[in-house]
């Protein structure tokens, strides 16, 4: 599939972290197509980027696209370093066609959204917050 380009998704690498993610992943679709198994862990994060990279071309999804197109960055850096993501990209790329897209967008989608409740939670109540109410004291039996 030709719709992915390595200036796209270079863009998106480029633009500036956005503070949370705002859009959901996808809602499945009754009749989606289950995406085909990735061979590697490499291999599916690199089709997980490329999602993000479509993904992106929607502005109502491109703060997501590119908080998600850092996160399969960071752990492609992780699985692989010194992997030459262009050409690896290009690689994966032939093999993804676009039906293929919806159902990689609700494999990744739920990993990216993990994470950053995870990070979330991680920083505790932001400050000046209200602290949670105490539960009700049951009174002692009679």
């Amino acid at each position: 599939m030709r719709a992915f380009s390595t200036p796209l998704l270079a863009a998106l690498l480029a633009a500036a972290v956005a503070p949370a993610m705002a859009a959901p992943a996808p809602a499945k679709p009754a009749a989606a197509p289950a995406a085909a198994p990735a061979a590697t862990p490499v291999e599916a994060d690199l089709r997980c980027l490329l999602t993000m990279a479509v993904l992106g071309q929607d502005k109502t999804k491109q703060q997501a696209a590119v908080i998600g197109a850092y996160f399969f960055m960071g752990r492609l850096s992780a699985r692989a370093p010194g992997l030459d993501i262009p050409v690896a990209l290009k690689g994966v790329e032939a093999k993804l066609a676009p039906k293929d897209l919806p159902a990689e967008a609700q494999r990744c989608g739920p990993m990216v959204q993990g994470s950053m409740v995870a990070l979330q939670k991680s920083f505790g109540p932001p400050p000046g917050a209200a602290p949670a109410p105490a539960a009700p004291a049951t009174p002692p039996p009679k």
